[in-house]
């Protein structure tokens, strides 16, 4: 025992204030390290009454009184250690954000320092390591500690998120989210906020975490698709992973399965919105002068590198041609005569739909 803690007990024994025999107790606690877990209540509770951190080794917390969240780590010297941190977050230069931020919303006075057990500077580590574990203070509702293993001072060891869920529907446990996510294609801000559970999304490009707030059956499947080919594809299974895959658009084949829209890159349904038969129109002259019946305006202009929207813009008066294309009105007997002249041919690759053939007057 030293001097200054010999002091310490004679001066706390002169007191004029009778002491009752617990609180001798845990004044006896201070200065003697606990040797058994049964005494670390009594150490805690002798740290919340008073101000004064021993310069022994340790593990320690940082508690928050007004959220109740901890900050866990262990020291060489409790006191020294404890110094430190006030010394960086009053100057606002604490390494761990969260508990700076903390810091600074509620104030100095709303954070106290408790020894949780005493420990050989040897076994700092390994003791650290077990009351990280049994806090669970990386989980951002319980602590402020950002990284799951314990490590000296300066010594950054990347978190373990755990929860995940990848677009297979398998368990993933991510070391280190911030470089996962660039290696990825991931976006970690989105990624974060899964597993924070502070998401409005059910997932992000296929991936889960249990802490999501919207809850739902895993994935859904989807049956009754037709390829571009006209052969009924097989169920899908997380429709928005199969999209990326094959370049389609996930919000468009919902629309599709649901019947808002005929069809999205040749994919339609079967129990779809049936598609209107192929609107004739009978007005365009080509660039050549040539008066034209076109069937199926979208498969022409697409055989034919024309905008679907600018031909109907020149159909409508909005625009006065496209790519040398124009629009005149023709009367019934004109039609008639260029339909006894013109033959509609059917192209393979439109199926049943004729391609227009030009004729001039």
């Amino acid at each position: 025992m030293t001097a200054a803690t010999t002091d310490m007990i004679i001066r706390q024994m002169a007191s004029p204030t009778p002491r009752s025999s617990a609180e001798a107790q845990i004044a006896v606690s201070f200065f003697e390290p606990p040797r058994h877990p049964s005494a670390q209540l009594s150490v805690m509770a002798m740290e919340k009454r008073t101000s004064v951190v021993p310069g022994t080794s340790g593990i320690y917390q940082i508690r928050c009184i007004r959220d109740g969240k901890i900050y866990v780590g262990s020291a060489v010297n409790l006191r020294e250690r404890w110094d430190d941190h006030r010394r960086a977050l009053r100057r606002r230069t604490h390494h761990n954000a969260h508990l700076q931020s903390a810091w600074t919303v509620y104030g100095e006075e709303s954070f106290e320092f408790e020894v949780l057990e005493y420990a050989p500077e040897v076994q700092l580590l390994n003791i650290e390591q077990k009351w990280i574990d049994r806090t669970d203070c990386t989980h951002r509702k319980i602590g402020y500690n950002t990284c799951a293993l314990a490590s000296s001072q300066g010594q950054k060891t990347p978190l373990t998120w755990r929860g995940f869920r990848d677009p297979n529907g398998n368990s993933v446990s991510i070391v280190n989210l911030a470089q996962f996510c660039r290696r990825g294609g991931l976006d970690f801000p989105s990624m974060h906020r899964l597993a924070r559970g502070v998401s409005k999304l059910k997932s992000y490009k296929g991936w889960t975490h249990e802490n999501s707030v919207r809850k739902r059956d895993y994935v859904k499947s989807y049956d009754g698709f037709v390829d571009p080919q006209g052969k009924p594809a097989p169920t899908i299974t997380n429709l928005a992973e199969f999209c990326r895959s094959n370049g389609l658009d996930n919000t468009h084949m919902v629309a599709v399965a649901n019947g808002r829209i005929v069809s999205h890159r040749g994919w339609t349904h079967m129990r779809g919105k049936m598609r209107q038969p192929a609107r004739e129109y009978t007005g365009f002259v080509a660039p050549g002068g040539a008066f034209t019946i076109i069937t199926n305006l979208a498969a022409f202009c697409r055989a034919c590198g024309l905008c679907v929207a600018h031909m109907h813009e020149v159909k409508s008066g909005k625009r006065p041609s496209h790519k040398g294309w124009t629009w005149r009105d023709h009367n019934e007997s004109e039609v008639a005569q260029w339909r006894r002249v013109t033959e509609i041919h059917k192209s393979p690759h439109l199926g049943n739909q004729p391609l227009p053939a030009t004729t001039r007057s």
